[in-house]
Formats: C-alpha cells, sequence, structure tokens
C-alpha cells in the first residue's frame, strides 16, 4: 500500500536540487559583487559609507531578478518534465548541466567584468560584442596578463562542480501529491516572476534603477553584469518632446554658439589630429594634476591654446571616433558606431575637407579591425588607414595591441611626408594601455609612479616629442595645425578626479607652430565634439551646413560655452562653472550644482549663470540629439540654421 502511494505522488527531488543550486549561485552573485567593490572602493571614494551599504543591499535585487530572468527556462521545463518518473535522472543532469553552464557561467561574467570596469566606467553591456575580434585575436597575451581572472573562474567553475555533485547526491528523493506539486509550481512562478521584474513596481526594473537609488554614483555597484546584457534597451531611442517646434529649439541653444565665419578665404593648411590614448588630465603636473607624468604634452600646451576644461564625451575608444571626427556626442547606452543609427547621414572631417584638395589618412598602430577603428575611419571619409598590417616591422610589436608608439608615430611621419599637399591625417596612439607594456630600452629608465600606468603615460608622452621633433624637420609642418585631445582617462589616482565629471577631463589643445591662431590657457569649457567646427573654421571652408549643432569653435572665446555627457544613467550640461545633470529615470529631479574643483574656474564670468537657461540648453540638445538620430535629420539644426 504504501508503494502504492509512492507511485502517485510525483519526485520532485529535480526542483529541490535546483532551488539549493539556485541559492549557491546567489552566494556567488553577492560575494562577486564585493570583490568587484574592492577592487574599486577608490571609483567610489566620493559616497558615504552610509550609501555604500544601501548599493550593496539594493544590489541584491539586481541580483535575484539576473538568477529568475536566467533560470526561468529551466523551472518551466521541470514543471513538464517532472510528472514523468522516468525523466527523473535525466532532470537532474539536466539541472547539473544547466546550474553549471548558464549560471556559473554568469558569476564568471560578473567576475571577469571587473578589469573591464575602469575603462569604461559602467558595468559591460552588447557594446563588448565590437571588441569580440580583439579578445580573439589578442586572447593569448590577454590570458597572460590577467593570468589571475583566469585562474579564479577555473576555481570558479571547480568549487561549483564540487558543490552541485555533493548537492544531487546527498538529496534524498522528496516526493509530493499531485495537488501539493501544482500549488508548488504556482507559487514558484510567482516568486520568479516578482524576482524577475524586481518587485511589484508597475513595471519590470532596468538598469537606470541602479542609478535612481542610492546614488547615480553608485550606480554600477548596485548593478551586475549579465543583468547589463540581459536587459540592455539601447537598440531603438524614443523620441522627446521638450519643445514644441524647431524654432524653440534653436531658441534654446541661439546663445551658447557663435557662428563659424567663412567669408575668409579658404586655407589650404594641413591639420593633424592626435588623440591620446587615455591621457586624463590628472596626468599633468600643478595645478592640475598631483604630478606631471607628460612633462611634453605641458610644453606643448603652453605653446599652443590650450583647454584644461576639456572634456571627453564618452568613456570609451569606440565613442571617441564619432565625436572627435564628425562632433557627435556620446548619449546612447551602447556606441554610435554599434546603434541601430550608425548608417544616418554623417559628414566626417575626411569628406568635409576632400573637395578642396585634401588627402586623407588615419594611423592606429593597434592590429588592422581593432574597434572597426579601419571601417569607421573610411565612413568618415578618410581614404588611407594605415595599422598593424601596414607596419613594415613586426619586432616592434608590443605582443599584445599592436606596434609601440614611438616608432610608429616615425612610421607615421614619414607616411605623411609622401601625401600630397594639403593633407588631413588622424592618429590613434596605443601604448598607454594595460597591460602597461614598455619597450625593451625603457624598462627599468622611466620612473615609476604610483599606479602602472603612470610608467606607459611617459613612454608616450615621450614617443609624442620625438614624434613633434621628426615632424619639425618637414617642410609642410609650420604650415599644419595639430589638434590633441584623449580618447577617455584611465585610471584614478588622484582622488579628486574620481568623480562623475572628473573622470571625463581631458587636456585638449590646439599647436599651430607658425602662431596662426591666439595661443594661451582658454578657461572656456571644451569639448571633444568641438574639434570639427574648429577645424572647418580654421580652414575658413563653407561647409557650416555638415558642422551637428553640439560643437563650437574653439578658435573663438566663449565663457557660455557647453559640455555634454551622460554617466551614471542621465545627462549632464557643464558650463560656466556649472552643471545641470537630467536623470533618465522616470520623475526623478533636475539636479544642478557648481563644477567639482578639478575644473579651472572660468574667467570673464561678471553675472550669475541663469540655471534655468542651462537646463533649457541641456533638454534642446537632448531632443535634438534623440529625435535627429531617430528621423535621419541631425543636420537640419547644423550651424548653418543657427545664423
Amino acid at each position: 500500500m504504501h508503494q502504492d502511494n509512492k507511485n502517485k505522488r510525483i519526485n520532485i527531488t529535480p526542483l529541490v536540487f535546483l532551488g539549493v543550486g539556485l541559492i549557491l549561485i546567489f552566494i556567488g552573485f553577492i560575494l562577486t559583487r564585493l570583490y568587484f567593490f574592492g577592487v574599486h572602493s577608490d571609483y567610489f571614494v566620493a559616497e558615504t559609507s552610509d550609501n555604500i551599504l544601501l548599493a550593496l543591499l539594493h544590489g541584491l535585487r539586481f541580483d535575484l531578478a539576473t538568477i529568475a530572468l536566467l533560470n526561468s527556462l529551466l523551472l518551466l521545463f521541470l514543471f513538464v518534465s517532472i510528472w514523468f518518473r522516468a525523466l527523473f535522472k535525466a532532470n537532474m543532469v539536466l539541472v547539473f548541466v544547466y546550474l553549471f553552464f548558464v549560471s556559473v557561467s554568469a558569476i564568471i561574467i560578473n567576475f571577469m567584468d571587473t578589469v573591464y570596469f575602469p575603462y569604461t566606467g559602467r558595468r559591460s553591456g552588447l557594446e563588448v560584442l565590437s571588441m569580440a575580434n580583439d579578445v580573439v585575436s589578442q586572447l593569448p597575451e590577454l590570458i597572460l596578463v590577467y593570468w589571475w581572472y583566469v585562474v579564479g573562474s577555473i576555481l570558479i567553475y571547480f568549487l561549483y562542480a564540487v558543490l552541485f555533485f555533493k548537492v544531487s547526491k546527498r538529496l534524498k528523493p522528496i516526493f509530493m501529491s499531485k495537488f501539493w506539486v501544482v500549488l508548488l509550481c504556482l507559487v514558484l512562478t510567482v516568486v520568479f516572476v516578482l524576482a524577475g521584474r524586481g518587485g511589484f513596481q508597475s513595471k519590470p526594473i532596468r538598469a537606470l534603477n541602479a542609478y535612481s537609488y542610492p546614488s547615480s554614483g553608485l550606480g554600477a555597484l548596485v548593478l551586475n553584469t549579465p543583468f547589463s546584457l540581459l536587459k540592455e534597451d539601447a537598440d531603438h531611442l524614443e523620441k522627446v518632446a521638450y519643445f514644441a517646434s524647431d524654432s524653440d529649439l534653436l531658441m534654446a541653444i541661439a546663445d551658447k554658439n557663435k557662428s563659424i565665419s567663412s567669408d575668409s578665404e579658404i586655407k589650404k593648411r594641413n591639420v593633424v589630429i592626435l588623440i591620446l590614448e587615455s591621457f586624463g588630465l590628472e596626468y599633468l603636473g600643478p595645478p592640475y594634476g598631483l604630478k606631471s607624468y607628460a612633462p611634453f604634452l605641458e610644453e606643448l600646451s603652453e605653446k599652443g591654446r590650450f583647454f584644461p576644461n576639456g572634456i571627453a564625451n564618452g568613456r570609451r575608444s569606440i565613442e571617441a571616433i564619432p565625436s572627435v571626427l564628425v562632433g557627435v556626442p556620446s548619449l546612447m547606452p551602447e556606441a554610435f558606431m554599434r546603434s541601430p543609427y550608425q548608417s544616418n547621414v554623417m559628414h566626417g572631417l575626411g569628406e568635409i575637407v576632400k573637395p578642396y584638395g585634401y588627402s586623407t589618412a588615419f594611423f592606429h598602430g593597434a592590429k588592422n579591425g581593432s574597434m572597426y577603428f579601419d571601417d569607421t575611419t573610411y565612413r568618415f571619409g578618410f581614404d588611407r588607414y594605415f595599422g598593424l598590417n601596414e607596419y613594415p616591422d613586426s619586432s616592434q610589436f608590443d605582443g599584445q595591441w599592436g606596434i609601440f608608439d614611438e616608432p610608429f608615430l616615425k612610421f607615421t611621419v614619414n607616411e605623411m611626408d609622401k601625401m600630397s599637399k594639403p593633407f588631413m591625417a588622424g592618429i590613434f596612439t596605443i601604448s598607454s594601455h594595460p597591460p602597461y607594456t614598455l619597450p625593451d630600452q625603457y624598462v627599468g629608465k622611466i620612473q615609476e609612479g604610483d599606479i602602472p600606468m603612470h610608467r606607459v603615460i611617459q613612454y608616450s608622452d615621450i614617443a609624442l616629442r620625438r614624434f613633434f621633433e621628426e615632424a619639425a624637420t618637414k617642410d609642410w609642418y609650420k604650415d599644419t595645425l595639430f589638434v590633441l585631445t584623449a580618447d577617455h582617462t584611465s585610471d584614478n589616482f588622484d582622488p579628486r578626479f574620481a568623480s562623475s565629471l572628473g573622470r571625463h577631463q581631458v587636456p585638449i589643445i590646439l599647436y599651430q607652430p607658425n602662431q596662426e591662431i591666439d595661443n594661451g590657457v582658454i578657461t572656456d569649457m571644451a569639448q571633444q565634439i568641438d574639434i570639427p567646427a574648429t577645424i572647418v573654421d580654421y580652414l575658413n571652408l563653407p561647409e557650416q551646413e555638415k558642422i551637428l549643432p553640439f560643437g563650437r569653435s574653439l578658435l573663438e572665446q566663449n565663457a557660455r560655452a557647453d559640455a555634454i555627457i551622460k554617466e551614471d544613467d542621465a545627462f549632464w550640461l557643464l558650463s560656466q562653472g556649472k552643471y545641470v545633470k537630467l536623470p533618465m529615470a522616470e520623475g526623478a529631479l533636475v539636479e544642478t550644482g557648481e563644477l567639482p574643483k578639478t575644473f579651472t574656474k572660468p574667467a570673464g564670468l561678471v553675472q550669475p549663470v541663469n540655471l534655468e537657461k542651462l537646463e533649457q540648453r541641456l533638454k534642446a540638445y537632448i531632443q535634438i540629439y534623440t529625435n535627429g538620430l531617430i528621423d535621419n535629420s541631425l543636420y537640419n539644426f547644423s550651424s548653418e540654421k543657427k545664423q
């Protein structure tokens, strides 16, 4: 009789195994979050300990949501399969395999993203797919450099394999009547639905909810990387309507930009745009950083037109190219060149200058195809691309990314010398980047700093000096405008720069050896997206209709100049020593405040700053950007339209 009753009951051991396994997975998520915080505690130095604790607790909500989303399909399958006694062993194996390859892999992703976080300031999303080719091609070197993470990942897999095996062997068969099994399935469904949507609120949680509580600066600590990958909703933008008409939009930004003049004769001058890998402002000496690690760049800033209040419009290299070469700020969760809008009408600098007899080329010492730089620069009008494949001496390979800066920059000068004049060249350096490798002849000769980044910054600065020394021997040198900036910032060793805005501060320098432009330290706000307008202005090209409305010419002083960024899931406008922050979370209030002390106080501000106007300007930019991308109409608000 007992056996007959048992045969009528359902063996729910696979469900119990799944439950115990998910508890172990949940613990793994918590531990990797604590590890993430331990490694990057300096990043959150400006936050209070109470808020950090609240962020860690809030993160549990996102961990539970991730676990529910990842394992819901398995749960649904078990709801059906546990009714078949013959599938018991298969179900146990399925739970083991699924948890091991799916859920444990999510923990590994969370663990490994600790490495990448310093370069983006946020949890990785689908944009990491743009680096897939780089990762595959450099896998042996990456394993050597980040061996601890490889070993750690293997240990995590091994530990969970042992735990799951022991749990599965020690679980005794558990039987339940059909009524209670149905009820259990209903309860588990409700629990998984609630966990997956993050609670009882009207809408499921999204990444932006992590930035709304307890502090926008702690959003990355609240989030986990698998959640960002699962829930990223950047495929399509939604239109905004802060302003009812185009005329109202233009009115909101009219007092910021001075129109570019093209009355003078067109200049047939060469232009060289140097994008320095990871050269944050903090690597310059006082009064900006604590100590100089880039003495030559400082010398150049004293000879040229220097903007200490320079802003990188994004946090990744792939975002810098559209900003510098087209004037597109990075205001989406994903990079422009990975978005659905990459096929929109875009007028790159290479395209703009080509009708005026310019030859164009872009130089990047990394492996060809890295971050799609070759395709992207072709897209923006540069006719030739020089990468690792074009460099003649493989012995100068740094072992991971490409050719060391010093030899590649010398190669660049020689190739530019062969170009027909006038020419425009873009150059992107690579050596000031992890794994912080130096050429053999500099090992032990370059002073170590507070962090490994300091030694490669010094090396790249030396390479930059050699580049200018070599270029100065060429006939075209004095007829060339050099524009220097960084793609983004990197590791913060100076706690003053460890803020949402400090992590966007980069130097911007205009240097013309013949002194055709006014030099000096300009305390106006400047940003990467100002560079296209600046070059068109310098060359006196009648191409205002191909200049986007977000930037302005840096040849004109304008104390009311702006910079716009997206950080902490919010849009920011920086202007006149102030900031306006518009969080993306629904119903969030606009915040205003003083720029951090790492910014140089702007000169010439007599009247009080009108924060209401700044807010309207920020909203105008967001509307132009968002609706312009959706409708492919960004150039409807070009510099020409503002005149």
